[in-house]
């Protein structure tokens, strides 16, 4: 395993070709009359991760990757993200997903895709999936 991003496996091949991580603070500046302003910290803003994908027909199918993730994004739940070396990197959310088609066949199926993946760091307790079961249950 190469990484994790909730029950999303990448492996060597199909695994992220690029990964970019943005720290940024928070200032907020107070006006002064006939003097510059004075900035006062705030703290730290969420933790931004880039992932780049590149799925080629050749070891995966591009079209059952993108539905992962889509699907995964579309539930809006936060993921744990966890490196193949076991380095915990926290929780995020996606926030986007940005493709690229870089080539397809005569009928339009996928060969070969990029996408942009946006990660943002999710603060706060992680919810847990309630039991779905409706009706009476049984006694063992």
């Amino acid at each position: 395993m190469f990484a994790q991003l909730g029950d999303i496996v990448f492996e060597v091949i199909p695994s992220f070709t690029g990964h970019n991580k943005s720290t940024s603070y928070n200032f907020v500046q107070h006006e002064r009359i006939e003097n510059k302003p004075l900035l006062q910290f705030l703290g730290k803003n969420l933790q931004e991760d880039e992932l780049t994908l590149n799925f080629h027909q050749a070891f995966c199918t591009p079209e059952e990757e993108i539905k992962k993730l889509k699907t995964a994004a579309d539930k809006a739940v936060p993921l744990k993200f966890i490196k193949g070396n076991g380095e915990y990197v926290g929780v995020f959310v996606i926030e986007r997903i940005r493709e690229s088609m870089e080539q397809t066949n005569a009928k339009g199926n996928i060969i070969s895709i990029q996408l942009e993946v946006t990660l943002k760091e999710y603060v706060g307790n992680i919810p847990e999936e309630k039991n779905k079961q409706k009706g009476f249950k049984k006694k063992a």
